[in-house]
């Protein structure tokens, strides 16, 4: 066995370099990946056999295979990835981390926040006008049921209850309306 163990290590030391070479070729493009990293992986998983040449008929043919099919799963699983610090296409100070960060609105987002701007007010059209008025002075100008109270002349109680009231049929008009 450790006959078979030197036999490989010779191999890995007389090509190596062309290993090295062969891989680099494939992967230039590949930051990330190191060629000898992978060289080293095939070379180690052939010593973690217990008669790592008893299986193998031609050993040099076996070593390219195998690093051959290390380079391609690397390029698999390097495709599967997106870096988050790599700049975007077209934008040299901009990366995707910076996007998904930001509080600006994208168009996605604005365009669902015209959707649903669109849907609230068709969805207000189905509330009585105390209702309406009722919800635009407490949610949209910010209002105090206690100025409303004093201004109308109506209980903060009966306030409360109309804008509850106005609120389940908003909801209701809302889940109503096709998508």
């Amino acid at each position: 066995m450790d006959q078979s163990k030197n036999t490989l290590a010779d191999f890995f030391r007389r090509e190596g370099r062309r290993l090295a070479s062969f891989v680099r070729t494939k992967i230039e493009d590949q930051a990330d990946l190191d060629a000898e990293d992978l060289v080293q992986d095939v070379f180690a998983n052939l010593l973690e056999r217990a008669d790592p040449l008893s299986e193998v008929e031609n050993l040099s043919a076996y070593v390219w295979r195998s690093l051959r099919n290390r380079v391609v799963d690397a390029l698999r699983r390097r495709r599967n990835h997106l870096s988050l610090d790599e700049p975007i296409a077209g934008e040299e100070d901009l990366t995707l981390s910076d996007v998904i960060a930001s509080d600006e609105p994208n168009a996605e987002m604005l365009l669902e926040s015209a959707e649903d701007l669109a849907a609230l007010a068709l969805a207000m059209e189905s509330l009585d006008s105390k209702e309406q008025e009722l919800l635009r002075q407490t949610e949209f100008e910010g209002r105090t049921f206690r100025e409303l109270s004093e201004e109308w002349n109506v209980p903060i109680g009966t306030l409360l209850s109309r804008k509850s009231r106005a609120i389940r049929k908003l909801a209701q008009a809302m889940e109503n309306q096709p998508i």
